[in-house]
């Protein structure tokens, strides 16, 4: 049955309206709207990792130099320094709500691409997109807080 009012709406039903809807404390009534369903949203196709710090050898300073450096003048400054200071505690994050992502020796695998001079990059196999959605849309499914508004426009 359709609520006639919610605490917050979350637009949006990829990782990121996903993340957030999870996010929110379960005293709020949380209506989550997709104009397809919970379980498709264009970051199931991210093929690519995910950076973050992970590794002690690794450092934020580092990181967000890279990603600077790799933004060519592009970047927020204080975006990319907010992303990067973040980055860790939200893969934990992730881990914790059960995101397999790729493991060597018992510990998160980390990858060293592109424009970072340290492994930081975090897959799971080739479709991280969709192991990260997947587990986030179960896990809003089961969160009675949380209501879907599936094939909603707004």
């Amino acid at each position: 049955m359709l609520q006639s009012a919610y605490d917050v709406l979350v637009v949006g039903a990829g990782a990121a309206g996903l993340y957030t809807a999870l996010s929110l404390p379960d005293r709020y009534r949380v209506g989550l709207i997709t104009k397809d369903s919970v379980a498709r949203s264009a970051s199931d196709w991210a093929q690519g990792g995910i950076a973050a710090v992970i590794d002690p050898q690794d450092s934020t300073t580092l990181h967000v130099a890279d990603t600077l450096s790799a933004g060519a003048g592009l970047c927020d400054g204080d975006a990319v320094e907010f992303l990067v200071e973040n980055a860790a505690e939200c893969i934990h994050h992730l881990v914790d709500l059960g995101v397999a992502f790729d493991r060597h020796q018992n510990q998160l695998a980390l990858t060293l691409e592109a424009a970072h001079s340290r492994r930081r990059v975090l897959h799971a196999a080739d479709t991280t997109g969709r192991a990260v959605v997947s587990v986030l849309a179960e896990r809003v499914l089961e969160r009675k807080n949380i209501q879907v508004l599936d094939q909603t426009f707004v």
